[in-house]
């Protein structure tokens, strides 16, 4: 999953979220050097993706999508993903607009500048200049974000041939989401069940 699936994830713990946000950029056991929530929000990130790349779902559709991406066809993916939760936000968070969450977001992470790497810190002001993560619901602005990864990140396609993909494989995709994202959330609410008692029993 991308950025606004992993922020989504976190729940309400704030720090947690800084976690889960800068999954990416945290490598190795490097996350054992960071505050108790943040390191779980880090591992919890590590184990979206787990669940996320084996899922039998996800396979099939990154079958489908690898003539045109070839082995980035999982980021390719998590993007595609990050839209259809941006549109259909209110499947999810009936409480919250996606504004208002993005918005609260961005704010929190400002007020937790010091605990973000570097790479994520430069990010961030993109993100928020940009409103990015508001954004992938807009084809547009979806579009400019992924020409943005292609530039810096060097993934294959140009912004203008992933959304025409996305565009042409549009109700596949959304249905495998649909199906899946579901999933993700109940495993996520797993994990951290889980997680905590495991933390308990090594604090006791």
């Amino acid at each position: 999953m991308n950025y606004l699936a992993h922020i989504y994830l976190s729940g309400d713990n704030k720090l947690l979220m800084i976690g889960n946000f800068i999954g990416d950029a945290i490598k190795g056991h490097n996350y054992e050097k960071l505050q108790p929530i943040i390191r779980k929000g880090v591992l919890m990130h590590r184990a979206i993706d787990d669940f996320t790349d084996r899922h039998p779902i996800n396979a099939k559709i990154r079958k489908l999508l690898h003539p045109e991406f070839g082995k980035y066809a999982g980021v390719y993916l998590d993007m595609f993903y990050d839209h259809f939760l941006a549109v259909g936000w209110h499947n999810f968070s009936n409480e919250v607009p996606l504004m208002t969450f993005c918005m609260k977001f961005y704010l929190d992470a400002l007020v937790r500048h010091k605990y973000l790497p570097f790479r994520i810190k430069t990010l961030l002001y993109t993100f928020i200049i940009g409103n990015r993560l508001k954004n992938y619901a807009k084809l547009d602005s979806f579009e400019n974000a992924l020409e943005y990864m292609h530039r810096h990140s060097g993934l294959p396609r140009t912004g203008k041939e992933a959304v025409e993909c996305l565009m042409n494989n549009y109700d596949v995709l959304r249905d495998a989401f649909y199906e899946f994202f579901p999933l993700l959330i109940n495993h996520t609410r797993i994990w951290r069940l889980e997680y905590d008692k495991e933390d308990v029993a090594v604090s006791d």
